[in-house]
Protein backbone atom coordinates (compact mmCIF):
# COMPACT_ATOMS: atom_id res chain seq x y z
CA UNK A 1 0.00 0.00 0.00
CA UNK A 2 1.68 3.34 -1.00
CA UNK A 3 1.22 6.22 1.54
CA UNK A 4 -0.19 9.73 -0.01
CA UNK A 5 1.92 11.84 2.71
CA UNK A 6 3.87 14.18 1.42
CA UNK A 7 2.56 13.37 -2.38
CA UNK A 8 0.39 15.53 -4.81
CA UNK A 9 -2.92 14.94 -5.55
CA UNK A 10 -4.07 14.93 -9.08
CA UNK A 11 -5.25 18.35 -8.68
CA UNK A 12 -1.97 19.67 -7.43
CA UNK A 13 -2.62 19.60 -3.66
CA UNK A 14 -0.04 17.90 -1.44
CA UNK A 15 -1.60 16.02 1.68
CA UNK A 16 0.17 17.70 4.57
CA UNK A 17 2.19 15.03 6.83
CA UNK A 18 -0.15 15.87 10.17
CA UNK A 19 -3.27 15.89 7.67
CA UNK A 20 -2.50 11.88 6.86
CA UNK A 21 -4.39 9.35 9.51
CA UNK A 22 -1.33 6.58 9.55
CA UNK A 23 -4.10 4.01 10.49
CA UNK A 24 -6.69 5.24 7.23
CA UNK A 25 -6.78 3.16 4.35
CA UNK A 26 -5.30 4.05 1.20
CA UNK A 27 -8.66 2.80 -0.68
CA UNK A 28 -12.16 3.17 -0.15
CA UNK A 29 -14.37 0.38 -0.51
CA UNK A 30 -17.90 0.56 -0.64
CA UNK A 31 -18.78 -1.20 2.75
CA UNK A 32 -17.19 2.01 4.54
CA UNK A 33 -18.74 4.40 2.91
CA UNK A 34 -21.60 6.05 5.55
CA UNK A 35 -22.46 8.68 2.59
CA UNK A 36 -22.16 9.79 -0.71
CA UNK A 37 -23.43 11.40 -3.81
CA UNK A 38 -23.02 14.56 -6.19
CA UNK A 39 -22.75 18.18 -4.59
CA UNK A 40 -21.20 21.76 -5.62
CA UNK A 41 -18.01 22.61 -3.82
CA UNK A 42 -16.44 25.58 -3.70
CA UNK A 43 -12.55 25.35 -5.27
CA UNK A 44 -9.91 26.26 -2.89
CA UNK A 45 -7.75 28.63 -5.97
CA UNK A 46 -9.95 29.99 -7.60
CA UNK A 47 -13.29 29.60 -5.38
CA UNK A 48 -15.20 28.93 -8.44
CA UNK A 49 -18.42 26.01 -8.22
CA UNK A 50 -17.68 22.76 -9.17
CA UNK A 51 -19.70 19.18 -9.20
CA UNK A 52 -17.92 16.68 -6.94
CA UNK A 53 -18.92 13.70 -5.92
CA UNK A 54 -18.60 13.51 -2.22
CA UNK A 55 -17.67 10.58 -0.27
CA UNK A 56 -17.94 10.07 3.62
CA UNK A 57 -16.38 7.62 5.35
CA UNK A 58 -15.29 7.14 9.50
CA UNK A 59 -11.99 8.40 8.53
CA UNK A 60 -12.56 11.44 5.86
CA UNK A 61 -14.26 13.60 3.22
CA UNK A 62 -13.35 12.51 -0.21
CA UNK A 63 -13.98 14.93 -2.98
CA UNK A 64 -13.58 13.20 -6.50
CA UNK A 65 -14.72 14.26 -10.17
CA UNK A 66 -16.76 11.01 -10.99
CA UNK A 67 -18.21 8.49 -9.36
CA UNK A 68 -20.72 6.20 -9.03
CA UNK A 69 -22.84 4.23 -5.93
CA UNK A 70 -21.44 0.41 -5.35
CA UNK A 71 -17.77 1.82 -6.72
CA UNK A 72 -14.25 1.38 -4.76
CA UNK A 73 -12.23 4.52 -5.26
CA UNK A 74 -8.26 4.84 -4.47
CA UNK A 75 -7.83 7.92 -2.17
CA UNK A 76 -4.92 9.15 -4.88
CA UNK A 77 -7.59 9.93 -7.00
CA UNK A 78 -9.50 12.38 -4.64
CA UNK A 79 -9.47 16.16 -5.30
CA UNK A 80 -9.89 16.87 -2.02
CA UNK A 81 -9.04 14.74 1.41
CA UNK A 82 -10.71 15.91 4.37
CA UNK A 83 -9.55 14.17 7.37
CA UNK A 84 -10.95 13.02 10.54
CA UNK A 85 -7.70 13.25 12.71
CA UNK A 86 -8.20 17.29 12.58
CA UNK A 87 -10.53 18.87 14.54
CA UNK A 88 -13.38 19.59 12.43
CA UNK A 89 -16.66 21.59 12.98
CA UNK A 90 -19.68 21.48 10.65
CA UNK A 91 -22.54 24.18 9.59
CA UNK A 92 -25.42 25.24 7.52
CA UNK A 93 -23.35 27.97 5.19
CA UNK A 94 -26.58 29.82 3.21
CA UNK A 95 -25.34 33.48 4.51
CA UNK A 96 -21.62 32.85 3.75
CA UNK A 97 -21.88 31.78 0.31
CA UNK A 98 -25.53 33.23 -0.73
CA UNK A 99 -26.48 29.80 -1.86
CA UNK A 100 -29.20 27.47 -0.97
CA UNK A 101 -28.41 24.07 0.51
CA UNK A 102 -25.26 25.33 1.14
CA UNK A 103 -23.25 23.74 4.26
CA UNK A 104 -19.19 23.98 5.24
CA UNK A 105 -17.16 21.84 7.38
CA UNK A 106 -14.05 23.32 9.09
CA UNK A 107 -10.70 22.42 9.58
CA UNK A 108 -10.16 24.19 13.34
CA UNK A 109 -6.44 23.48 13.60
CA UNK A 110 -5.97 26.13 10.59
CA UNK A 111 -9.03 27.68 10.38
CA UNK A 112 -9.57 26.61 6.48
CA UNK A 113 -13.34 26.11 5.54
CA UNK A 114 -14.64 23.80 2.81
CA UNK A 115 -18.17 24.72 1.39
CA UNK A 116 -20.50 22.11 -0.30
CA UNK A 117 -23.96 22.98 -1.84
CA UNK A 118 -26.44 19.79 -1.35
CA UNK A 119 -29.26 18.78 -4.16
CA UNK A 120 -32.08 20.05 -1.76
CA UNK A 121 -32.70 20.60 2.40
CA UNK A 122 -33.13 17.18 2.99
CA UNK A 123 -29.59 16.32 1.20
CA UNK A 124 -27.41 19.16 2.72
CA UNK A 125 -29.29 17.72 6.61
CA UNK A 126 -28.16 14.43 6.05
CA UNK A 127 -24.69 15.81 4.80
CA UNK A 128 -24.48 17.77 8.06
CA UNK A 129 -26.14 15.07 10.61
CA UNK A 130 -23.76 12.33 9.10
CA UNK A 131 -20.73 14.49 9.05
CA UNK A 132 -21.64 15.69 13.37
CA UNK A 133 -22.12 11.91 13.92
CA UNK A 134 -18.57 11.00 12.99
CA UNK A 135 -17.25 13.99 14.09
CA UNK A 136 -18.90 12.98 17.39
CA UNK A 137 -17.79 9.36 17.55
CA UNK A 138 -14.27 10.32 16.99
CA UNK A 139 -13.99 12.60 19.79
CA UNK A 140 -16.09 10.83 22.34
CA UNK A 141 -15.18 6.71 23.45
CA UNK A 142 -18.76 4.96 22.74
CA UNK A 143 -19.27 2.25 25.27
CA UNK A 144 -21.00 -1.08 23.85
CA UNK A 145 -25.03 -0.73 23.85
CA UNK A 146 -24.60 -4.18 25.73
CA UNK A 147 -21.75 -2.88 28.00
CA UNK A 148 -23.94 0.11 29.39
CA UNK A 149 -25.72 -0.64 32.74
CA UNK A 150 -28.34 2.58 31.70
Amino acid sequence: VTSLVGQSAPNGAAVPDDEMDPGAPQHILSKDIVKEGWVTKQSRNIKDWRRRYVILTPDCIATFKDGAQGRNYSLKDATELVFFNSALAVKSAEQETGKDNAFCVQRTKDGRYFYFVAAGQQDKEEWIGAIGKLMVRRTVMMEPEEDCPY
